[in-house]
């Protein structure tokens, strides 16, 4: 009897991680699965879907370059603040540096959403609309952005 109670409790928790694994697997699916749908806008054509995705290289291309530039300003900013005499007119200029790039990136995120919104339909525009205003952060946010909320769940 003994035993049979413990292979029954070892069987339950087998098909509950079984199960924890397949939801983790369908969970990574969806959220990774195209974009997230083409930012969850709903009944997209082929062309506007491809008319999305060529909006996204251009904006790759020119964002990246900002991106490394604003993290070795991040670097930078770190070395200047733990020096042993600290330079604060440096570091106020790094900051401001820092600050402008991550503007330009704002920016150029900010025409790109205007972008695609033009491609949508109104039923469309609202759904992609609501995705990018609903609190969670749209897949084409910084990585500080993601980063910062994720550090705030986690806290």
């Amino acid at each position: 009897m003994k035993n049979l109670k413990w292979f029954l409790i070892t069987l339950l928790f087998l098909n509950a991680s079984r199960m924890m694994a397949q939801k983790s697997d369908t969970t990574k699916s969806h959220r990774h699965g195209h974009h997230a749908a083409m930012y969850g806008i709903p009944d997209l054509t082929e062309d506007q879907k491809k008319k999305i995705k060529d909006l996204k290289t251009p904006l790759h291309k020119e964002i990246l370059p900002l991106k490394n530039q604003l993290e070795e300003k991040k670097a930078h900013l770190k070395t200047l603040q733990t020096a042993d005499k600290a330079d604060l007119k440096s570091i106020n200029t790094t900051i401001d540096e820092m600050t402008q790039l991550q503007s330009q990136i704002m920016k150029k995120r900010a025409a790109h959403t205007q972008a695609v919104r033009a491609l949508l339909t109104d039923e469309q525009r609202i759904a992609f609309d609501m995705k990018t205003s609903s609190g969670r952060k749209p897949h084409h946010l910084p990585h500080q952005y993601r980063k910062m909320s994720y550090e705030r769940r986690r806290g």
